[in-house]
């Protein structure tokens, strides 16, 4: 009976632990994604101010502890990747790279 109780208390750690590392891979994916969103509006923003949008978009997604592999901006429209890894896990790294895209609001056509 006691090797038994051994055995599914090692079977629950492990599964505890997967569990646990999987929440935190789905919680990097939103982080990154809410930086790229964050760093598109900021860039879109600031270029509307006639600063320059991906300072902008860089400091905004560094801030938010993510790094801005790529950024173009077409007249105020900003468009950023940002890229953001986890810490590493048994001698893996995962890392995530989310698109967006901000423009201002007059850029859109009422319908």
């Amino acid at each position: 009976m006691t090797a038994h109780a051994l055995w599914l208390v090692t079977v629950l750690c492990v599964v505890a632990i997967v569990m646990a590392q999987v929440a935190t891979v789905i919680r990097l994916k939103h982080q990154v994604a809410s930086a790229a969103d964050l760093a598109a509006l900021a860039g879109s923003q600031a270029s509307l101010a006639g600063r320059d949008g991906c300072d902008a978009a860089r400091a905004v997604a560094h801030h938010n502890d993510a790094r801005l592999v790529r950024c173009r901006m077409d007249l105020d429209v900003a468009t950023v990747t940002a890229r953001q890894r986890t810490p590493s896990w048994w001698g893996h790294r995962w890392a995530f790279e989310v698109d967006a895209r901000a423009a201002p609001d007059f850029y859109v056509a009422e319908q």
